[in-house]
């Protein structure tokens, strides 16, 4: 029996209540109602929902009953229909944020933040507004093709995260079809003249090394003495941008950084020498920020480019990142020290996963020597010579008082 309206209004009981041509009435235990359309195509039944009662009254239900009836009779699913136009909606900004926001806990805050900036520069501009599902080769081209030689690096990244963000949409139902953005097979073909050659970060020959450290023992900028514990530690320069007081272990001289701040996401720890140990001494900022090189205001890292512009007040155009390839040039060339001993020091993986499954240690004490004879070289032209072989001169026992 067809329902009426007065009828529906003084429905009370819990229940679902049919109309005609495939219209329901669903009562909830709270009293609320809502039309539900069933219908079948190829075999199987659907619901699609219609809205709720008394917003959507009876005359209206039974119009769009009709309406998505005639849409069956040619057929194209209702459903299938609502979820296409839902994805012109979706937006390729809509997808890259949320692939973001997924993945950012498990990337380093700097990584985050590269990845949305390369993306709000390049990419957002031109085909952010763009529904996801309609983007396609040409979309993609628009994007590399201002930035390909001008800035081969970026372009590089921006079309990796392009290629991500796309296939990310697919397996979310956003899109389908091949992916636009991959190389190989594809925009290769397009853009191969202009693939950029890889660049290596400037580096610093080893034998300058110790007269540019007796510039900056003079230098009282937080950057230059940030920029001696990079080259003292070896290690990156976000690592020591990022660095707490409360990863240092001021007894056995070790720097501990979490996994959590390392490329490779491995902990890594590094043995500080007494030259490393002074900078922290004469940063001064312990006890008042938690970062040892932290910004003017003291709450948050200093700026990326710090370091960079006090290689560049000394005319010097290498890169903080280049003091790695220094000492590692150094350590091979002046030192004994086992080349697997030094790929460590630099927090590289040695061996293949089989040896490194079985030999978890990370050779701490074995660094020692060879980040102290690092320090002692870098440092020959800043501290007096008496002084270093007083240092390196074993303790001699104290003269009696009565001798």
């Amino acid at each position: 029996m067809a329902l009426t309206q007065k009828a529906i209004q003084n429905i009370t009981i819990p229940a679902t209540y049919q109309d005609k041509n495939g219209l329901f009435l669903k009562v909830s235990p709270t009293g609320a109602k809502s039309w539900t359309f069933r219908y079948q195509l190829n075999g199987k039944r659907h619901d699609k929902g219609l809205g709720s009662f008394p917003l959507v009254s009876l005359a209206d239900a039974r119009a769009a009953c009709l309406e998505l009836r005639v849409q069956i009779n040619n057929g194209i699913d209702p459903l299938e229909e609502k979820r296409q136009q839902a994805k012109k909606t979706i937006t390729f900004q809509d997808e890259a944020l949320e692939r973001i926001e997924r993945y950012k806990h498990g990337w380093s805050e700097k990584h985050a933040a590269q990845w949305f900036s390369s993306l709000r520069d390049h990419v957002f501009p031109i085909i952010g507004l763009m529904p996801v599902e309609d983007v396609d080769t040409d979309a993609v081209v628009s994007v590399l093709d201002p930035i390909w030689r001008e800035l081969p690096e970026s372009a590089r990244r921006v079309r990796n995260r392009i290629e991500l963000v796309l296939d990310f949409a697919k397996t979310r139902g956003n899109r389908s079809g091949d992916n636009p953005a991959r190389w190989r097979g594809h925009l290769q073909n397009i853009l191969s003249r202009t693939i950029p050659e890889p660049t290596h970060l400037e580096s610093m020959p080893y034998s300058r090394l110790p007269n540019f450290m007796e510039k900056l023992e003079g230098d009282v900028t937080r950057a230059a003495r940030c920029l001696q514990f990079v080259i003292l530690t070896a290690c990156r320069s976000g690592e020591a941008m990022g660095a707490e007081w409360d990863e240092i272990d001021f007894e056995t001289k070790t720097w501990n950084i979490p996994a959590a701040r390392m490329k490779n996401r491995q902990e890594h720890q590094i043995p500080l020498s007494d030259a490393a140990m002074t900078v922290l001494k004469d940063v001064h900022t312990r006890g008042k920020s938690k970062y040892i090189f932290p910004n003017r205001s003291l709450e948050a890292i200093m700026p990326n480019n710090a370091m960079r512009r006090v290689l560049i007040r000394y005319g010097e155009s290498s890169t903080p990142h280049g003091f790695r390839s220094t000492f590692r040039t150094w350590a091979a060339e002046k030192t004994k020290f086992p080349s697997d001993l030094c790929e460590v020091a630099l927090s590289h993986a040695v061996g293949n996963a089989t040896t490194r499954s079985y030999n978890r240690g990370n050779l701490l004490e074995r660094r020692r020597p060879l980040m102290d004879r690092w320090a002692k070289y870098v440092m020959e032209r800043s501290i007096a010579p008496s002084y270093i072989e007083k240092r390196a001169a074993p303790r001699q026992p104290m003269a009696s008082a009565h001798a």
